[in-house]
């Protein structure tokens, strides 16, 4: 593997005595309950896969207003958007493209069957009590898609007595973001209920100047007469719950979260109205309602009966792709002399409706999966094993081994072995538009095998980890301009392969909680040797804090390498760094005021060519939670 460090890189590794791997949230949550590494409840201390857990008092420190964000500033992930807030984005988890992710909300599968990917520029923070990240191949537990990982949200829950919630704040850009909420439970009754509206004016999607359609603009026309204004963004979300306990062994519980977005972009002209903005209008959607039943002391039984929505309308209606996954699940956790058993069924059933004739529009599939998890005296494991079955491309079989050994009290190695795949989506095999890009039928299933081994360590007071990952995927699917043209096509890559490590480290220092982490990867198409399109190889994030009385203020700093925007390493991204600072102030028990300033130094960096960024910005919030 040939890696060399950016020098933020190697400011981020040298400020601390240590640097290793996704440790700094296993330090932080403690022993928080994660669910997502193996789909039963496991303390985050005890978990052998990396996983990330981000609570509500963090997301409320972190100040920013959507999941892709926040994300962005998690170990193994990277992101490009087209524009500012809400534009079009991708979230790229150890260097898999971006719809090799899935996202779920409360159990709920979440995303598109033409993309293939989730809209997390879509979903606002204001909805979300938890997210759990799991970085490496899943297919073994959740199916197809999960090559990269798995991001897991989890909404608020409803107990104790009754509690409102309100939130107000303001900033730059034109910027507002306003939330309130109700929670509790009375008798065998909970409940939960949060509503939110942000808007923004956001910047020019677009950068200017470019001259008119050509490939080597790399396509983004740029007209200063229609496309120089900003181009905004507006979420309206709301989200609920509602359990009924009948008795402790038996529980029925109602999910719900829908967000309705406006995103303006520029048009170039293409608008048939003759504006110079163009608007997409969005909805995602989950509800879903699960029975838990404990069947016998050592068995709970979970039935999960949920529907999913991604509706996209685009240029103000002219197009239209939506998507509709049904779903059933039917867990089994057993626990056992030695463990923990998983025994699981899965019906999923996706359609779309579109405006583009697609030759096919849904599949189903159909899932048997198993596991066993298990620790004795330093030895740990964990055992996954699931088949698919596609009503288009057949049975898959994908598999998931772990171990680890607790060395001392304060060392621990371990190491996986699992792999994954993903079915081409609908836009893959079956695209047509008037610009003559279009899907390719012929296309493969991709596949992946990874491996990771990771040193860890933790003595109570600084914690560390070193995780190494080689991921090998065929058939991979990369769309680009093809000549003579330059319409845009899929191709499969016979060989791909990201290689990478990911450095983490966490610590309490004259009271200052300090955190880095650096992620050095390559990713890259082994056929050609060319690095995979808008991957950096190196990234790296330090983050200082420190409460003095009533306040809590810190900062962070953020630099991210060189990437390409094309494949084939066409349209160079240059690397950039930002400085980001917070500040908190706890009026009383239940009023705080909260302060967050992003990219102070207003550099001018690229996430996607020929697209803008925000510039320096500051938000200012005032939070009621009582407690």
């Amino acid at each position: 593997m040939n890696i060399r460090l950016s020098a933020t890189a190697i400011a981020v590794a040298a400020a601390l005595p240590f640097a290793s791997g996704a440790l700094a949230a296993e330090e932080k949550t403690g022993d928080t309950v994660v669910v997502t590494a193996t789909r039963q409840p496991q303390r985050a201390s005890d978990v052998l896969a990396s996983v990330d857990v981000i609570d509500r008092a963090e997301i409320e420190q972190s100040g920013q207003s959507s999941l892709l964000e926040l994300l962005a500033n998690r170990p193994g992930i990277q992101v490009s958007s087209n524009g500012g807030p809400g534009k079009t984005s991708s979230l790229f988890v150890r260097g898999t493209n971006s719809n090799h992710t899935v996202l779920f909300v409360d159990g709920v599968r979440v995303g598109s069957a033409t993309t293939g990917q989730a809209a997390f520029q879509n979903i606002p923070l204001d909805q979300i009590e938890r997210v759990e990240v799991l970085r490496g191949p899943a297919s073994a537990l959740y199916g197809a898609d999960a090559i990269g990982g798995v991001i897991q949200i989890f909404t608020k829950k409803g107990e104790g007595a009754f509690k409102p919630e309100l939130f107000v704040g303001a900033g730059t850009y034109e910027t507002t973001d306003v939330s309130a909420g109700v929670s509790g439970s009375e008798g065998a009754w909970s409940y939960a209920v949060r509503v939110s509206q942000y808007e923004t004016d956001g910047v020019s999607a677009k950068k200017g100047p470019f001259p008119a359609f050509s490939p080597a603009t790399l396509f983004h026309d740029y007209d200063p007469a229609l496309d120089a204004d900003d181009d905004g963004f507006r979420a309206t979300t709301a989200s609920g719950t509602i359990g009924f306990k009948f008795n402790p062994d038996h529980d029925l519980q109602l999910n719900v979260l829908r967000s309705e977005t406006r995103n303006w972009y520029d048009g170039s002209g293409y608008n048939a109205r003759g504006g110079a903005d163009v608007g997409n209008d969005d909805v995602v959607e989950s509800i879903g309602l699960a029975s838990r039943n404990r069947l016998a002391s050592n068995w709970l039984s979970t039935i999960r009966i949920a529907q999913s929505k991604d509706e996209s309308r685009g240029f103000r209606g002219v197009y239209r792709f939506d998507t509709r996954q049904d779903q059933l699940a039917w867990q089994n956790d057993v626990k056992l002399p030695l463990g923990a058993l998983l025994l699981a069924y899965e019906h999923l059933d996706q359609r779309v409706d579109s405006t583009t004739t697609f030759a096919k529009k849904g599949r189903r599939i159909e899932s048997f999966l198993g596991g066993w998890s298990a620790a004795v005296g330093d030895h740990q494991w964990q055992l996954n094993l699931r088949q698919d079955k596609n009503s288009q491309f057949g049975d898959e079989l994908t598999y998931l081994a772990s171990y680890g050994y607790r060395l001392t009290p304060i060392w621990s190695v371990s190491a996986s072995l699992g792999t994954a795949f993903k079915a081409p989506t609908l836009n893959d095999l079956y695209y047509e538009d008037s610009f003559g890009n279009h899907g390719d039928p012929d296309l493969k299933p991709e596949r992946s095998r990874n491996r990771e081994a990771a040193l860890k360590y933790d003595d109570g007071r600084q914690s560390a980890s070193a995780t190494y990952f080689n991921n090998k995927i065929s058939n991979l699917i990369e769309w680009n301009a093809a000549p003579p043209t330059w319409a845009y096509v899929p191709a499969q890559t016979n060989k791909a392969q990201i290689e990478g490590w990911e450095l983490a480290y966490a610590t309490k220092v004259y009271g200052f909680d300090m955190s880095a982490s650096v992620d050095l990867m390559d990713a890259k198409n082994t056929e050609t040797g060319k690095r995979l399109h808008r991957r950096a190889r190196e990234q790296g994030r330090l983050a200082v804090s420190r409460d003095v009385g009533a306040f809590r203020f810190g900062g962070e700093l953020i630099g991210v390498g060189k990437r390409y925007d094309r494949a084939g390493e066409v349209g160079e991204l240059a690397g950039y760094s930002l400085v980001n600072l917070f500040a908190r102030y706890a009026v009383n028990r239940d009023w705080s005021v909260e302060a967050r300033a992003n990219n102070v130094f207003d550099r001018n960096y690229e996430l996607a060519k020929g697209f803008n960024t925000l510039g320096a910005n500051v938000f200012v919030g005032v939070r009621y939670a009582p407690k």
